[in-house]
């Protein structure tokens, strides 16, 4: 009988999607930073993009952008193709404990003692409620925390008509979840949430939010002092041996106008990384990754 391509790809598709992706890797080489494989999988008639989201650690920012010919606002219809973006280039920096990088919506934590990283989607701060750009440290972390609400979330409450307690004790209403993990930058946490489709958005007051699936297996390995570097990294460029990769993200509203966030900025990292080495580059691509911004890691040159 003879197989047509069709068919090779729908099967390829229905056999990577009984396999879930591990947000857990080996940190490659200091001069490399590519982890994890792009997917591929076809909806079934249960799917929800809440569903792959979570099955995948993938925030909505991600699936959105990697598939533009779905309407995320609908339900996904029986055999619809969706690309995964579980593939990732580790922002520029020291590797050592977490790295939350802000246009990304993505946290990656480097494993103390295990030469592994760790890689989860994350829900960040809205418009003006952005958590500083900043190094700090891990202070504590809490189970069933009871949660405070600042005074502009209980104002933002009140204009919802919603008179919020001084004190929410631990419970199924409370935002915070299960795991709460607190930082040196006074109000701001890295905890679950009892808003799972928030994930890859920017919906919080600036706190850092996970899935509880997530950050319960995150949680544990957490201790005080370990360090954290939030940046705002739209554009990571990088080697993978003789191979230059580009991943663009779409800049946060507020730092659009920033160097890092134009193509001179991106040109300008390209020039910084490849200064010592001969290297062919296709800066034609380079021109479309920025404007596309599908936040996909891209070949964009290789070594002569």
């Amino acid at each position: 009988m003879k197989i047509t391509r069709g068919q090779m790809l729908s099967t390829l598709l229905i056999c990577i999607s009984t396999v879930a992706s591990a947000a857990t890797f080996r940190v490659p080489p200091a001069n490399e930073a590519l982890i994890g494989q792009i997917q591929y999988r076809q909806s079934t008639s249960s799917d929800s993009i809440s569903a792959i989201q979570e099955r995948y650690d993938i925030g909505f920012n991600a699936l959105e952008k990697a598939n533009p010919q779905l309407n995320a606002a609908k339900s996904l219809s029986r055999g619809e193709n969706i690309k995964l973006p579980t593939q990732h280039l580790l922002p520029d920096g020291a590797r050592e404990g977490i790295v939350v990088n802000l246009p990304e919506m993505r946290m990656y934590y480097y494993v103390p003692g295990t030469g592994k990283v760790a890689t989860y989607p994350i829900g960040i701060g809205r418009i003006g409620k952005t958590l500083p750009l900043a190094t700090a440290t891990i202070t504590k972390k809490t189970e069933n925390p009871a949660w405070v609400p600042t005074p502009d979330i209980r104002e933002f409450n009140l204009t919802q008509g919603v008179v919020l307690p001084q004190v929410m004790p631990p419970g199924p209403d409370n935002p915070l979840g299960p795991y709460a993990i607190y930082m040196s930058i006074p109000t701001f946490l890295i905890h679950s949430t009892i808003f799972p489709e928030s994930i890859g958005k920017r919906a919080s007051f600036g706190c850092v939010r996970m899935f509880e699936s997530d950050i319960k297996d995150f949680f544990p390995t957490i201790e005080p002092g370990i360090p954290v570097m939030i940046i705002n990294s739209p554009v990571k460029v990088a080697w993978q041996k003789n191979r230059l990769l580009m991943e663009a993200h779409t800049p946060l509203e507020e730092h659009t106008a920033e160097y890092e966030a134009t193509l001179p900025g991106t040109v300008s990292q390209i020039q910084h990384l490849t200064q010592n080495e001969d290297t062919l580059i296709d800066w034609q691509a380079i021109s479309f990754i920025e404007k596309e911004r599908d936040g996909l890691p891209h070949e964009i040159g290789m070594k002569l």
